[in-house]
């Protein structure tokens, strides 16, 4: 019996030290899919991000809402390409198997802005994105923040039908 004993013994503390198995193809994913992403966006290539993103994504930005579905956060996403004289810049990336976090910067005229968004990746696409920022916009400059974009936006596209 004391025998047993000592064998069950041994067998438990050495099945923690049994090697852990490799990682799934989606974790292993997760920081080549989100380096894309921002390969995509420091290009100013936002809609190519959309090739990245799952059928069921949700999309979550502070200023500009929720969006749900791939086509509708690759319309979203679209929509910055070209915008004036804005950019992003990717300053840092952590992934901790399927998850992670991107710290960012808004570069605007006059103003750097940080950023944070967090994310969940799936079999190598996006499901979930969400950009945090710090500030919180009242409803006033929401709307002040989409004229100005609106207005960028006219502006740059007036002057290629005039070109």
């Amino acid at each position: 019996m004391r025998k047993i004993l000592i064998g069950l013994t041994a067998a438990v503390a050495l099945a923690g030290c049994q090697p852990k198995p490799e990682a799934t193809a989606p974790e292993r994913d997760a920081k080549a899919v989100m380096e894309a992403f921002w390969k995509n966006t420091d290009a100013n290539r936002f809609g190519a991000n959309g090739a990245l993103l799952a059928d069921d994504i949700v999309f979550i930005d502070p200023i500009w809402g929720r969006y749900e579905g791939k086509e509708a956060a690759t319309r979203f996403l679209a929509q910055f390409e070209g915008a004036g004289d804005c950019c992003c810049t990717l300053e840092r990336l952590v992934t901790d198997g399927n998850v992670g976090w991107a710290f960012w910067t808004l570069h605007a005229p006059n103003d750097e802005l940080p950023w944070g968004g967090v994310y969940q990746v799936k079999d190598g696409k996006i499901v979930f994105y969400q950009d945090i920022h710090q500030r919180v916009y009242s409803a006033e400059e929401q709307v002040a923040h989409k004229a100005a974009f609106k207005q960028a936006q006219d502006a740059k596209k007036s002057a290629k039908t005039r070109g």
